[in-house]
């Protein structure tokens, strides 16, 4: 029982002598050093990848409804020219 208990309070003091280290995070410590900017880039590229991948697909949808609507709207101006018109005829 003194072995487990001695390496139990081994653990625990060496834990809170670093605490500050063991338990911080690259940003938490406040250095401006490589791994505190290379922390700060892939946080904000993993935020931004659900806007980017949102934004592709409703561009997506918003580009093919209007490329539907401007197919739409000349098919409908072409049945228009085509179609016989009784006042042009001279009938």
């Amino acid at each position: 029982m003194k072995k487990i208990f001695l390496i139990f309070l081994t653990i625990s003091t060496a834990l809170l002598a670093r605490a500050a280290r063991s338990w911080a995070c690259a940003v938490c410590l406040g250095s401006s050093d490589g791994v505190t900017d290379g922390y700060n880039a892939s946080v904000l590229f993993l935020l931004s990848t659900p806007y980017l991948v949102g934004g592709a697909i409703a561009g997506a949808l918003i580009w093919t409804y209007r490329r539907a609507h401007k197919r739409q709207v000349e098919n409908a101006e072409a049945a228009v020219t085509v179609a016989w018109k009784q006042e042009e005829s001279g009938r």
